[in-house]
């Protein structure tokens, strides 16, 4: 285990993937990814998980607590906000998502190929899976 800080970091050789488990300060970090990225194998896998704000009828009133022990966390971390795993999107190649606890917490999970980097294709879309296991692009 390292602990330092994730938008410095230097680190020692290549890794296969990255879990990042109610990691804002990572995956909702341009700076962190950026870093990190770098140290991933071609073809790595990565996945994040943490609290994300609901559009759901039924899990908005959770939307004013969770904003409020947001305020709790360290100052570094980056708002809470609908789609916390949007800088994952520019530096994968494909980002598959699914909410969990009315629409408050999410899943996300995809891969990297070292291609992303070296010709810049880009990001080829996002995946939301429903509750029954089906899939749309986003």
């Amino acid at each position: 285990m390292i602990e330092a800080d994730a938008r410095t970091v230097k680190l020692q050789g290549k890794f296969a993937g990255a879990l990042m488990f109610a990691a804002a300060d990572v995956y909702a970090s341009p700076q962190a990814l950026a870093n990190l990225f770098p140290y991933l194998k071609d073809d790595a896998r990565i996945v994040a998980f943490g609290a994300k704000l609901s559009d759901r009828r039924s899990g908005k009133v959770l939307n004013p607590l969770l904003r409020s022990l947001w305020k709790l966390s360290f100052s570094s971390t980056p708002a809470v906000n609908y789609e916390p795993w949007a800088p994952l999107k520019d530096s994968m190649d494909e980002l598959h998502f699914q909410e969990y606890f009315l629409g408050c917490m999410f899943l996300a999970w995809g891969s990297r190929s070292a291609r992303h980097e070296e010709d810049g294709s880009g990001f080829s879309g996002i995946t939301r899976s429903n509750a029954f296991g089906k899939h749309r692009l986003l």
